[in-house]
């Protein structure tokens, strides 16, 4: 059955073409078009972002930056996110401690010029201490005051205002034994191949796929990296979106 794409070609054809058509004749030029709509001219090059064959085997791109990605990788990767984690919970934790910073100022401000503050200045300050002596105390004394007004008047919520993120990340990476940039590219690797779909993934665990990136772009997984991260989906999308990381 002739398809109505096929009367399109056909009726342009018939309508453009001179009546004299050389060498093919005007049955062979009707054919002929009608076998490039039926085949349709973009199926190879959508299959080509996806299926391994149509541009040779697939092989690792992160691998020659970050070296391979394997089950061990993933652990690793995995206890950075859990440290990672640890410091925003952490971070958490505290800010919901803290108190409004005018009620701060104005404790710290009583407490300072109290008893127990000027207990804590004087110590180390006697006659016949050497200069060097004295400075020693005194930054001592600086120390312990600060501590002592910290315990006394609590933390003020501007010094939570904004999460150190970057030093979460480097942490995380730190405890996974990696790069902060190949600790961020796992962030980035992962979450896109946990975004294909169920077929596409057991197309890479076989073969190896090329998907579909942002704009011209693409990403590339060979089938180990498939194997590794395709049972790990679901232990690795959590946690690496908890650090407050998306795909761009």
């Amino acid at each position: 059955m002739r398809t109505p794409a096929v009367f399109a070609l056909m009726f342009v054809a018939l309508t453009t073409t001179p009546l004299r058509v050389e060498s093919q004749g005007l049955g062979g030029l009707i054919k002929k078009k009608a076998a490039e709509a039926a085949k349709g001219k973009d199926t190879k090059s959508d299959q080509g972002k996806t299926v391994a064959k149509d541009d040779g085997p697939i092989k690792s791109q992160f691998e020659k930056e970050c070296g391979p990605l394997t089950p061990d990788a993933l652990d690793r990767f995995l206890k950075g996110l859990q440290a990672e984690l640890a410091q925003r919970r952490e971070w958490e934790r505290k800010r919901a401690t803290t108190k409004p910073d005018e009620e701060v100022q104005a404790c710290r401000g009583k407490e300072a010029s109290g008893p127990e503050a000027l207990k804590i200045i004087s110590r180390g300050i006697v006659d016949g201490a050497s200069t060097a002596q004295l400075q020693s105390a005194m930054n001592q004394n600086r120390l312990d005051l600060d501590a002592y007004l910290l315990k006394k008047c609590g933390e003020p919520a501007s010094a939570y205002r904004n999460f150190d993120g970057n030093a979460a990340r480097a942490a995380g990476a730190k405890a996974a034994g990696m790069s902060d940039e190949c600790y961020d590219k796992i962030k980035e690797f992962a979450l896109a191949f946990c975004s294909l779909t169920p077929a596409q993934q057991k197309t890479a665990t076989e073969q190896g796929i090329r998907a579909p990136g942002k704009g011209r772009a693409e990403w590339v997984f060979s089938a180990d990296e498939a194997k590794a991260l395709a049972p790990r989906c679901g232990e690795l999308v959590g946690p690496i979106k908890g650090t407050g990381y998306t795909l761009g």
